[in-house]
């Protein structure tokens, strides 16, 4: 599984470099033969000194044959916004599995139709 950093208004010291590795091949590592990509962009939204929640981690996983699966967490630690993206990404992971394991089986698909103005269909 290849996995790039891309950052914006911080430079990726070491340490966070280790974590995010760590945090992802923990959480989505035993799906490596189905991924072909992890990009991993971390972004200072407010820029340093700033306080509130302005540390954005966003996650896009490529798997094979599938479209990209996107999660991302913002929070006030970079670390803890690492850890949280890549929890969401394994429950991402799994959902998008699991959906695939059913349409191999030929299960149906359970949709909800809805009419108009988002009002349930009563049929």
């Amino acid at each position: 599984m290849q996995t790039i950093i891309h950052s914006q208004g911080f430079s990726v010291t070491d340490p966070i470099r280790a974590h995010l590795s760590r945090r992802l091949s923990l959480a989505i590592g035993q799906f490596d033969r189905n991924i072909t990509k992890v990009n991993v962009f971390l972004k200072d939204i407010n820029g340093s000194g700033k306080g509130g929640e302005d540390k954005k981690v966003l996650v896009e996983i490529h798997m094979r044959a599938q479209a990209p699966l996107v999660v991302e967490e913002t929070s006030n630690d970079l670390y803890m916004a690492i850890s949280i993206a890549a929890r969401k990404a394994r429950r991402a992971i799994n959902r998008t599995m699991r959906r695939l394991r059913r349409f191999d089986r030929g299960e149906p698909l359970h949709l909800r139709l809805t009419g108009p103005a988002g009002v349930a269909d009563s049929n």
